[in-house]
């Protein structure tokens, strides 16, 4: 009996020993948790209590010269899914409550279906839908209890007050693409709301367009469902940003070019290069693409034979047609191979070998005996194919660089193509052919190889009219405008042309005189030109056919030109997609401009 209790003592003691133990070790767990692991479980809770959202800042917006709004932010709701936080949820459940409530589009369906989107994967939030009126948006307000992770986000949408007019100047914004995020430094552009510039100057410049984002905490249950704001960082606005752009001057050439199918123009200041007007038509609605298109309205855009999208001023390219003859004047004179008083005799034609070059005059017997600026005036060709049997194709395209012709102007807008002006180790390059005399024929009347862009045309008209100072395009003011050259051409040749170019629109004869202003006792100076775009046969000339009733074989109609003749101030170039005649189609819309620039003030 002894014994026995004995051994009862002796494991009552080591239970004892052992409950002591268990109790020091929970004991010290708990002081190791409560004291030293305090700030890590302190961490952790707040995760779980605390949800971090970033928010958008508004975008800077777009002003014209006089401080006029051109883009505005209007606010805006977008509902979005937070994957992460709804990890409570079957997938499927959220679905069949979205599509129980809302129009949801078969893309937003079709991301929450893929697997790779499917809730614990890469994906953290997708936006269900944008721009949500009123009543959608109460309803996902009522929502947010049923579905956790769905969250209302407050942000600013684009709107654009003059879609069209600017369409080609500002462009548009829209929700950025995977090359986009990967191309950039600002992960901002993650949140399924953001937006990033696509074309235009919201591109261009888009960084500081953007701002600085800001930060929200939020307390949430265990739902994850909001509880009360926690703290609050405001996001800072993006930078406005100021054109050169007149709204009044912009919205008159618009409209005055809307009559056309499609052209172009571009204003600008002879001596600053600064942007008045910069118009290409068609435009299109910038604001349909600031959220979800309709695949039917885009495809209409996208058939538009006309081109809506295409930026006409800076990447149509186009033969410069008797626009370019100044180039070829000024080669000739610079060379001195002729002087002002050399004169050439015009028939209608002029051979060269078995081939006959023609001069638009050829069915009245050609213009006579002509000087140069008489064959400017009246545009000439036959003076202009002799003045190419004495210059050298790197001659005169070398005066074109310098004007302008060939080369990027560096306009702050993307997309900008340089067009081309001709040598002969080009055409050796590009089709293993020598050059021929009849290349430099068709290059001196701007046909042939040569190509140019409008903006191109009307910095060349600039950098004549001003002095020869090489100009940089531009439609922010705060680009500067001091970094430009001085050309060193003869003052005395640069006078004989733009002579020329004077009697072009006020002298009797003057392919453009029944478009002057004089009685509205405004001179303008310019230059006609008319951009065949197919070849008119010695057959078609026998049968008269030297002009197409279809549209696409018509030619381009091109105007350039600056005003007032004396002390101009501004520059311009007009483009009409097979228009016809320079004179005829083109010069009189440039007579209208001129005349709205006088009104609006820029001819003092």
């Amino acid at each position: 009996m002894a014994k026995e209790k004995n051994v009862i003592t002796k494991r009552s003691v080591i239970f004892t020993f052992i409950e002591v133990f268990l109790c020091i070790l929970i004991l010290a767990r708990l002081v190791f948790l409560q004291i030293y692991q305090t700030e890590k479980y302190k961490l952790l809770s707040d995760k779980n209590r605390i949800s971090t959202q970033i928010v958008l800042p508004n975008r800077g917006n777009f002003i014209d010269i006089k401080g006029r709004a051109l883009a505005i932010n209007k606010l805006s709701y977008s509902a979005v899914l937070n994957l992460k936080e709804s990890e409570t949820e079957k997938l499927s459940n959220i679905i069949d409550i979205l599509k129980s409530n809302f129009q949801i589009t078969d893309s937003v369906l079709q991301i929450l279906h893929e697997e790779n989107y499917k809730i614990g994967n890469a994906k953290k939030h997708i936006l269900i839908k944008e721009n949500l009126n009123w009543t959608e948006l109460s309803r996902f307000y009522l929502l947010q209890y049923k579905i956790s992770g769905l969250h209302i986000d407050k942000s600013e949408s684009r709107h654009y007050l003059y879609p069209k007019e600017f369409s080609h100047i500002l462009g548009y914004i829209s929700t950025p693409t995977q090359k986009d995020v990967e191309e950039s430094e600002n992960k901002a552009l993650l949140i399924p709301t953001a937006k990033v510039g696509k074309t235009g100057l919201e591109k261009v410049y888009n960084d500081d367009l953007f701002g600085k984002v800001g930060i929200t905490n939020i307390e949430v249950n265990a739902k994850r469902q909001f509880v009360r704001d926690i703290e609050k960082i405001e996001p800072t606005k993006g930078n406005d940003i100021k054109l050169t752009i007149d709204i009044d001057l912009q919205k008159n050439v618009y409209e005055i070019l809307s009559s056309q199918h499609s052209a172009s123009c571009v204003v600008l200041d002879v001596n600053t290069g600064a942007i008045l007007a910069y118009v290409s038509v068609p435009g299109y609605d910038t604001n349909i693409f600031t959220k979800k298109i309709a695949s039917n309205v885009l495809k209409e855009i996208y058939d538009d034979p006309y081109k809506p999208l295409i930026n006409k001023c800076i990447s149509g390219l186009y033969a410069p047609g008797s626009a370019f003859k100044m180039i070829t004047a000024i080669a000739a004179l610079r060379k001195g191979v002729i002087n002002q008083n050399t004169r050439f005799h015009c028939n209608g034609c002029l051979e060269l070998g078995r081939h006959k070059f023609h001069c638009w005059r050829w069915k009245y017997g050609g213009h006579g005996f002509l000087n140069v600026r008489e064959a400017l005036a009246q545009s000439c060709d036959v003076f202009f194919y002799n003045l190419a049997k004495l210059l050298k194709p790197e001659e005169i395209s070398e005066v074109a660089n310098d004007f302008g012709l060939g080369v990027i102007s560096g306009i702050d807008l993307p997309g900008e193509r340089s067009g081309l002006i001709p040598t002969k180790k080009w055409k050796k390059e590009r089709y293993k052919q020598s050059w021929t005399t009849g290349d430099t024929f068709n290059m001196s009347i701007g046909q042939g190889y040569v190509l140019s862009t409008p903006i191109q045309l009307a910095s060349m008209a600039a950098i004549l009219a001003n002095g020869q100072k090489q100009i940089k395009p531009h439609l922010v003011q705060r680009i500067s405008v001091n970094d430009t050259n001085t050309l060193n051409y003869d003052k005395k040749h640069i006078d004989i042309v733009l002579k020329g170019m004077y009697d072009v629109v006020n002298a009797y004869g003057g392919t453009a005189y029944k478009s002057n202003l004089l009685e509205e006792g405004i001179e303008f100076s310019g230059k006609t030109g008319s951009s065949q775009v197919f070849r008119i046969t010695e057959k078609l000339r026998k049968e008269g056919k030297t002009v197409s009733d279809e549209y696409l074989k018509k030619e381009h109609a091109v105007f350039v030109g600056f005003a007032p003749s004396k002390n101009p101030k501004i520059a311009l170039c007009v483009l009409v997609e097979h228009g016809g005649g320079g004179a005829s189609t083109a010069a009189p819309i440039a007579k209208d401009i001129f005349l709205v620039a006088q009104k609006l003030g820029y001819l003092k």
